[in-house]
């Protein structure tokens, strides 16, 4: 019924930017969704790939989701990306990365992330892992959470 900016000063509207030999690792996103625009493709490589709804708020799947992380592509989607492409993306239930980028042009996305519930952020640990740094907002909010007895 509601529909709120994702509220994480580090993770609000980035720029995914993916050179030569690099690639983005399978993940989910903290998000609820987003929404992505690729403005420059690379020479090769670089191809979005998800599984979509692979997970849900109540079942993680930890059997499909090791079973693409070893390899089993029956449910996996590719998509080869062109510069001004327009995704609208779940990527909270559906696991996704980017291939292996190549040659001398990145690939660059911009992305907006929005959520259903007002203020979200993302979780310390996961905000480190990504950014290499967490903000007070960050720890205010798994703070509450404790508080509120939704961690550990």
């Amino acid at each position: 019924p509601a529909l709120y900016d994702y509220a994480d000063p580090l993770a609000d509207v980035i720029v995914n930017v993916v050179g030569a030999g690099e690639e983005f690792p399978w993940h989910f996103d903290t998000n609820d969704f987003s929404i992505s625009i690729l403005t420059s493709a690379p020479e090769a490589g670089g191809r979005f790939e998800y599984v979509p709804n692979l997970r849900t708020a109540q079942d993680e799947n930890y059997d499909g989701v090791s079973a693409v992380l070893d390899g089993d592509r029956g449910r996996v989607v590719s998509l080869d990306l062109k510069p001004g492409d327009l995704q609208i993306f779940k990527g909270r239930f559906s696991m996704h990365r980017v291939t292996r980028v190549e040659g001398t042009v990145p690939r660059h996305v911009a992305i907006y992330s929005y959520a259903r519930t007002p203020n979200m952020v993302g979780r310390v640990a996961r905000t480190r892992q990504l950014y290499g740094k967490v903000l007070p907002v960050h720890l205010e909010a798994e703070e509450a959470a404790r508080a509120d007895g939704l961690l550990d």
